[in-house]
């Protein structure tokens, strides 16, 4: 099922209470996208028939997806959306048509565009643009999967972590799409390996030979393990590595999943752009749940030379859920997001956090913290409704400043977070979401944020009003199926 995209979002949302409610375990949650398989299986988890307002909806939110017949499953959702404050007053249309081809059993062909026309107003797309129109393949995927293992060619866009919304650190659902291989290993119920080795967007760099310049290849390769050792705790060691240059191709080091990346680039004297990271949930009675995600890009051990008076450049989200709380079937939750100046980014441009000009993590990236505080409640089935009290604090670092070591001349330096003029928002949201059967979702938001330095520039101060709208039409399926005789 795909991941990142206005159809699915609800019903990864509603995987992640269910994990977190302790009632499906943590490839669900931890490690997505999801088979569609396994959703269709959730009736039979013994989950308490109270949460049908979760469970039914996810059935059929994901029937569109769930081929069970060996044939070609057609499916279209068409997402007219729009955004109206004090900047802009504007109307979007999205499209995203897509095919999944059951091969076997096992063995399936996946494919996903996203034709959207408000990509014409985002400052990171880089692609083309037709008239009102620009769009992308999303999903592209020839994969054999079995109820332990996944292995899968081609390319899909995945979220590794619990954050809300699927902004995570190392891996966030807000990233492009990723182009190579995909290996998801369950060991067994409490063990669970997981690896991507891709390719990034090339770079253009200016060179004295050749006018037009030189390309730089760039290359992504991550591997997690899961660890369950008991029911309620879960615990989930992880790296990443960004690597390239020119005439670079892939390194088998980074491409063998079982590798320390980090020990691989000190010994190969290369500077590499390596992440290590560790997550851990803890699910109590049903009612609890607190989360933690650590990511270090780069920390500070020795003091020995000018070099290692680099401040670090860390990252990490902590957040607490108290289910059932004040009535049955709500839940508040209350978030903290911090990631310290120059985290994602590099001294050498294709060792960046990003893939066409998107981060790979945190959409936010460096330099920035955050509190959420929310409150959700399942009115009934199909019906939601929730409101967002936030805070958030972002300097002026960003993933492609220029990469700038004050502390090489200063062994004294230090600088304060967020950094420089600091752009303050204190603000709230209240939203409904409605869904209907597999073809119709709806959701609908308002919100006020009050913004000290609006785009970190000192003295721009105003209050913001906010209506968000999105409508999700999307078809039952078409199943042709091919008789060879």
């Amino acid at each position: 099922m795909p991941v990142g995209r206005p159809d699915t979002r609800i019903s990864y949302d509603y995987l992640r209470e269910l994990y977190l409610r302790g009632y499906v375990d943590a490839q669900a949650a931890l490690f997505i996208p999801v088979d569609y398989r396994y959703i269709s299986g959730l009736s039979l988890e013994g989950i308490p028939p109270m949460f049908d307002k979760l469970t039914k909806p996810l059935a059929y939110l994901d029937r569109r997806f769930h081929n069970e017949l060996e044939g070609l499953k057609l499916n279209l959702s068409v997402v007219p959306y729009g955004l109206f404050n004090g900047d802009v007053s504007k109307s979007y249309f999205a499209f995203y048509p897509g095919a999944n081809y059951k091969i076997s059993p096992n063995l399936f062909i996946d494919i996903a565009y996203r034709i959207d026309s408000g990509l014409n107003d985002d400052s990171l797309y880089t692609g083309k643009r037709w008239s009102e129109f620009a769009g992308y393949g999303e999903l592209a995927m020839i994969s054999y999967r079995t109820k332990r293992l996944s292995i899968g060619f081609g390319r899909r866009r995945c979220a590794w972590g619990v954050a809300r919304k699927g902004k995570t650190l190392m891996l966030s659902a807000t990233a492009m799409p990723l182009d190579g291989l995909f290996i998801d290993y369950r060991i067994r119920k409490t063990l669970s390996f997981h690896s991507t080795i891709a390719c990034l967007s090339p770079i253009k760099v200016d060179s004295l030979f050749l006018e037009s310049g030189h390309t730089e290849n760039r290359y992504f390769s991550a591997h997690a393990l899961m660890i369950s050792p008991v029911k309620w705790l879960d615990f989930v060691l992880k790296e990443s590595v960004v690597y390239g240059g020119f005439g670079r191709r892939f390194e088998p080091s980074y491409a063998m999943p079982l590798l320390w990346f980090h020990a691989e680039q000190l010994n190969a004297n290369i500077d590499d752009n390596t992440f290590f990271g560790i997550e851990t949930v803890i699910r109590l009675k049903n009612r609890y749940a607190g989360y933690l995600e650590l990511l270090i890009d780069d920390y500070q051990i020795e003091k020995k030379t000018a070099s290692d008076y680099e401040p670090n450049e860390i990252g990490f989200i902590a957040g607490v859920d108290i289910f059932d709380f004040p009535v049955r079937m709500g839940f508040m939750e209350l978030e903290y997001t911090r990631i310290n100046n120059r985290t994602y980014n590099q001294m050498k441009p294709r060792n960046r956090y990003v893939n066409q000009n998107y981060p790979l993590g945190h959409p936010l990236g460096p330099d920035n913290e955050s509190v959420n505080l929310s409150y959700t409640y399942h009115i009934k089935r199909g019906l939601t409704g929730g409101f967002i009290f936030y805070v958030l604090n972002r300097g002026e670092g960003r993933i492609n400043n220029d990469w700038e070591t004050p502390w090489i001349d200063d062994s004294t330096y230090s600088e304060k977070f967020p950094s420089g003029v600091v752009e303050k928002r204190l603000g709230g949201q209240f939203e409904i979401l409605f869904h209907r059967d597999s073809f119709l979702q709806a959701r609908i938001a308002c919100g006020v944020a009050d913004i000290k330095n609006k785009g970190n520039i000192p003295g721009v101060d105003e209050t913001d009003w906010s209506i968000e709208f999105e409508i999700i039409l999307s078809s039952p399926g078409i199943v042709l199926r091919f008789n060879d005789n």
